[in-house]
């Protein structure tokens, strides 16, 4: 905020700088000579428009520079070039933030040219448009006609009608299938391990028994894959038609769009508000670009999580547990394991559609990011990366745990999780339903818990840190406008609940700020982990 009366006066897209000096004379004017030694004085004077030494004062370290000056494509993407300034304007100035076809900046920044077409085809929209072309890791869950995908969900709701309002209503699952574009073995494999615990039917653990009264009625959409993949799911579905009705809602060649079964699954919750529903995914999330295939699609784990997810003591309850999963975790972000989950749908009508919730999310996530800079949030315990932000494709993995009514239990063990090489009755003979969360904090490989409980201890660092309460405070500010009620267990289990509680309720998104003139800190705390 301090910095920020340096940059007001040449805020504008629209302003037509001139200059008197063709040199970079910085500080040496106080000796009366310029960086070549010089003297100078209103007589050597030469006015022009500015600027005038734009490559002459690039900056910065002297390798970097010369990648920069040598690559096109980085130019491009520069935020200390056109991307940044536009940025900017259009976030100060919206549509008006548009510089001008003639404007000097197009003809003296790098890429300028690129960047003129782009933004005279997407306007204030072309920096989003940037990201998404030139940077494949960035992208949206969802596909371009998703409303209609959406709008049709409704109608189909419902040639089952008669299936739902049976006496004896069916396992509702949502199920989103993926298939790269090499190696599809594995993804092939946790299909059909996925099929084979629905067709089982739901365990029950009070009589150590599978319940196959009940049939599975099963959405599906498919990401990827050719027609023998498609015709490989219709299949199975076909062997198993005896236990499974089986609904393919969509099929989409776009890699990384793993969203559309969300839209799917709040349509139903919307049209039947008294069910359950399950969302499963044979792809295992955290692994970027399917670069780690053996995690992706770790078949024993998902099958192990779809056993959980599907089994009678994850169903949820409005009461106790409105989201069940077979982990969850609280940090990074409040999510369960494999983002595989049993919902109430009471509980799905309250959020946010989910191409609306990536959206905010978005915007989320560069206000988070600023506020890092101006030191109102610390990150001390895990760094900001876009998966833990949740922007773009990586909103889906907080959806479901975004709201602040959530009510998490999970259902497995606490000791020897990740041993997944049990027959399915066995392993499940060790899982159990509890509130959650009742493990670490976070995923192993994440945090050490000695070094997060010392974290805690640091009060005046803890207070502000993200990943607890006050990332938490702002994000259901942001998406809901609301804090999570008196007796939530958030308030029990993020460090000074209590007091961010009070926080909250009398200043809202600005709670932070207000702790902060209560519980100061110093940037040599800071700078402690």
């Amino acid at each position: 905020d301090r910095y920020a009366w340096e940059h007001w006066i040449a805020s504008s897209p629209h302003i037509q700088p001139c200059e008197v000096h063709t040199t970079d004379v910085g500080p040496l004017i106080l000796l009366g000579k310029d960086p070549q030694g010089r003297e100078f004085g209103p007589e050597y004077y030469d006015w022009g428009m500015a600027p005038r030494r734009i490559k002459e004062n690039l900056g910065g370290l002297r390798n970097p520079r010369l990648r920069l000056e040598n690559n096109e494509e980085r130019q491009f993407r520069e935020y200390y070039y056109l991307p940044g300034n536009l940025l900017k304007w259009f976030t100060l100035y919206g549509s008006d933030g548009v510089p001008e076809q003639d404007s000097w900046v197009w003809r003296d920044f790098p890429a300028g040219q690129r960047w003129k077409e782009l933004v005279g085809q997407y306007g204030e929209k072309a920096i989003d448009e940037m990201v998404k072309s030139s940077n494949p890791r960035f992208h949206s869950a969802f596909a371009l006609n998703h409303t209609d995908t959406v709008e049709s969900s409704v109608t189909m709701l419902f040639d089952e009608e008669t299936t739902l309002s049976h006496s004896n209503p069916p396992v509702v699952v949502f199920y989103q299938i993926s298939f790269p574009p090499d190696n599809k073995e594995k993804a092939i494999a946790a299909v059909k391990s996925q099929f084979d615990v629905l067709s089982m039917g739901q365990y029950d653990n009070a009589t150590s028994t599978f319940d196959q009264h009940r049939k599975v009625l099963l959405y599906y959409t498919i990401t990827g894959g050719s027609s023998q993949e498609i015709d490989f799911v219709a299949h199975l579905c076909k062997e198993k038609s005896d236990r499974i009705v089986c609904q393919q809602r969509g099929k989409y060649d776009a890699k990384g769009v793993y969203g559309e079964i969300f839209h799917q699954l709040h349509a139903f919750c919307n049209a039947k508000p008294s069910f359950n529903v399950i969302h499963i995914t044979n792809r295992l999330p955290g692994y970027a670009h399917y670069k780690d295939m053996d995690n992706t699609f770790n078949v024993p784990k998902i099958q192990a999580i779809t056993s959980a997810v599907t089994s009678k003591m994850c169903r949820p309850s409005e009461e106790s547990c409105n989201v069940c999963g077979t982990e969850f975790y609280p940090l990074p972000f409040l999510h369960f394991t494999g983002n595989m989950f049993s919902a109430s749908c009471g509980y799905v009508n309250n959020l946010l559609p989910p191409s609306t919730f990536e959206q905010t999310m978005n915007d989320i996530a560069g206000d988070a990011l600023l506020a890092q800079l101006q030191e109102i949030y610390t990150t001390k315990l895990i760094r900001f990366n876009p998966r833990i932000l949740g922007s773009y494709q990586h909103s889906i993995e907080h959806w479901i745990g975004a709201h602040p009514d959530l009510k998490p239990c999970d259902v497995a063990p606490i000791m020897n999780v990740e041993k997944f090489d049990e027959a399915i009755p066995n392993q499940m003979k060790h899982y159990s339903r509890s509130s959650a969360p009742r493990r670490g904090s976070a995923p192993p490989g994440y945090l050490a818990d000695d070094s997060e409980l010392k974290f805690r201890l640091k009060r005046n660092i803890a207070l502000r840190e993200y990943y607890y309460l006050a990332g938490n405070v702002f994000r259901w500010q942001r998406l809901y406008n609301k804090v999570p009620g008196g007796n939530s267990w958030v308030w029990q289990w993020f460090p000074d609940g209590q007091l961010w509680e009070a926080a909250a309720r009398t200043s809202g998104e600005d709670a932070v700020n207000e702790l902060a003139k209560h519980h100061s800190f110093s940037l040599k705390e800071l700078d402690t982990r």
